[in-house]
């Protein structure tokens, strides 16, 4: 590793289990010395399995920046001072804050990776200019994908020279009203199911879009149910497109009350929540044709009759 500003480039690895945090990330003391703000709030989103694999690529992130800079955990910067954000389509961003920010001359770009419980991050810091800027943050760099990258991935800098460069972000919404139809416990609770059938339809007009195919929804994980669902509530569900491979597409999916029925104050009482009350979140899967994926064009009916 040089740490030379003057060689040009800097470069730091760093290599980890998941098993080795997943008691320390209990604790709160731990997440405040070397998590940021931002990167705990993204994580208290996620479900038990996405939130450790989250933090623990921080974590190897922060491991090889600190590498970069030629300093460690108890060495002058604090590892919260190293804040790993990401992009809309992904990519992750390291933002350095007070010491840290001192200590860069450099812009710094990492990359993550994932395969099954080992994580790794290479950090390159680059003494040339870069105006790779995404907010405050310094460089922008592919994180590799987690189901099917079996090595670390290449780090490349993604240069946008103008906010309106960026790639826009894939997403999908729905707002719906529970009839009472779908009421199936006692107390007129809805069953998970129907929320489920919500993520499914965003899934599908994600994979639409970046596709032009319906796609195969293979898997949920990290379900959460956190709020309970009635008849006559209004549930807003949104979709975003987080990570893509060759034929996979991953989509994080939240779901809210946003109005609910008050039958306790009139038969038809009801009113908007003060807040939008979560009650879902979860993580899709889907599958899409290689031959038609990225490639998928609609034909007119004169070329298709043709």
């Amino acid at each position: 590793m040089s740490t030379a500003a003057d060689r040009g480039v800097a470069v730091g690895v760093d290599v980890l289990e998941r098993s080795e945090l997943r008691r320390l990330l209990e604790r709160p003391w731990f997440l405040r010395f070397v998590f940021a703000p931002e990167e705990l709030a993204h994580a208290e989103t996620l479900g038990a399995r996405r939130r450790l694999e989250f933090l623990a690529g921080r974590f190897a992130a922060k491991e090889a920046v600190l590498k970069v800079l030629g300093t460690g955990f108890l060495q002058g910067v604090a590892p919260r001072e190293i804040c790993v954000q990401h992009t809309p389509n992904g990519a992750p961003v390291v933002r350095l804050q007070e010491r840290a920010s001192r200590r860069a001359p450099f812009a710094i770009s990492v990359s993550i990776t994932h395969k099954r419980d080992v994580v790794a991050a290479v950090a390159i810091g680059l003494s040339s200019s870069i105006d790779a800027v995404v907010g405050k943050g310094r460089t922008t760099a592919k994180e590799s994908d987690a189901v099917s990258s079996p090595t670390i991935g290449s780090t490349a800098v993604i240069q946008q020279n103008a906010p309106d460069e960026q790639t826009p972000e894939t997403t999908a919404f729905l707002r719906v009203r529970i009839g009472q139809e779908d009421a199936h416990y006692g107390g007129h609770l809805v069953d998970g199911a129907r929320i489920l059938r919500l993520f499914g339809d965003l899934v599908t007009e994600i994979t639409i879009r970046t596709d032009g195919d319906e796609g195969l929804l293979a898997q949920y994980t990290d379900v959460r149910f956190t709020g309970p669902v009635k008849p006559g509530d209004y549930i807003e569900a949104r979709g975003r497109l987080v990570r893509q491979t060759r034929l996979r597409r991953v989509v994080e999916l939240e779901a809210h009350t946003v109005l609910s029925a008050f039958p306790e104050a009139g038969d038809s009482a009801a009113a908007v929540l003060d807040a939008p009350q979560l009650v879902c979140t979860a993580t899709a899967t889907t599958v899409v044709p290689y031959p038609r994926s990225k490639t998928t064009t609609v034909l007119d009916r004169t070329t298709e009759e043709s």
